[in-house]
């Protein structure tokens, strides 16, 4: 993400709602997951590993944009396990 993108990422997470959501892309896209069912077949795998480095990409920008907000995802994840 560019400057002007990590701005609006982090006036996304300033917002109670919107921190909300960027924690259920993070959850969706696998972000806090750290295993692969193996399983799965070669397809699945590969497909569950693009989606989390989509998801790993996302809570990097999230950092980049808002590391007091970024922490709060982490504690939220935490709290949630």
């Amino acid at each position: 993400m560019d400057k002007r993108e990590l701005q609006i990422l982090s006036n996304v997470m300033n917002n109670e709602y919107g921190l909300k959501f960027i924690f259920i892309l993070l959850n969706h896209l696998g972000a806090f997951d750290y295993s692969i069912n193996r399983n799965l077949t070669d397809r699945d795998v590969f497909m569950h590993i693009g989606k989390r480095e989509k998801g790993c990409w996302l809570l990097d920008c999230c950092y980049k944009a808002n590391p007091n907000k970024f922490m709060e995802l982490l504690a939220q994840q935490k709290k949630e396990n």
